[in-house]
C-alpha cells in the first residue's frame, strides 16, 4: 500500500501529465480564464481521486488499488456533493413533517383548533413529506 509520500509523488506526476496533455489541446470553447479554472479543477479532482482510491482500497484491506477501487472512488467524489445536499433536504423535511404532525396531535388533544394553526401544521406536513420524498427519489 503506498504511503503518504509515495501517493504525493504519484499525484504530482499524474497532474504533470495532465497539464502536459492540456497544454497541447485546443482551449477554443473556453475563455482563457475558464481554461485556467478548468486546469486547476482537473488537478484538484486528480488529487482527490487518487487519495479516495487509496482510502477505498485500505477499507477493503487490499495491498494494491484496483480498477474497482478507482471506480468506487470516482462515484463517491462525483455524487457525494449532491447526495449530501439531498440528505440535508430529507433531514429538514423530516423535522417539518414531525413538527406538523406534532402540532396536529397537540391541537387534537387540547381541543383547540385555530385556522392559522391548522394551515401552518398542514403546510409543514406537506412540505416536509415532499422534502423526504425528494431525498428518497434522489438517493
Amino acid at each position: 500500500m503506498p504511503d503518504v509520500h509515495e501517493s504525493d509523488k504519484l499525484i504530482e506526476n499524474v497532474i504533470r501529465d495532465a497539464e502536459t496533455t492540456l497544454q497541447n489541446s485546443d482551449p477554443s470553447p473556453f475563455s482563457p480564464n475558464a481554461f485556467s479554472v478548468l486546469r486547476s479543477k482537473i488537478a484538484e479532482y486528480i488529487a482527490d481521486l487518487i487519495r479516495e482510491s487509496i482510502k477505498v482500497s485500505k477499507r477493503h484491506q487490499s495491498d494494491t488499488v484496483s480498477a474497482a477501487h478507482v471506480e468506487r472512488a470516482s462515484e463517491y467524489l462525483v455524487s457525494s456533493t449532491a447526495r449530501k445536499l439531498f440528505r440535508h433536504v430529507g433531514t429538514v423535511g423530516g423535522i417539518f413533517l414531525g413538527a406538523g404532525i406534532s402540532n396536529m396531535l397537540t391541537m387534537t388533544v387540547a381541543g383547540q383548533y385555530s385556522p392559522l394553526g391548522i394551515l401552518v401544521s398542514a403546510g409543514l406536513g406537506i412540505v416536509g413529506a415532499f422534502m423526504i420524498a425528494l431525498h428518497i427519489a434522489k438517493d
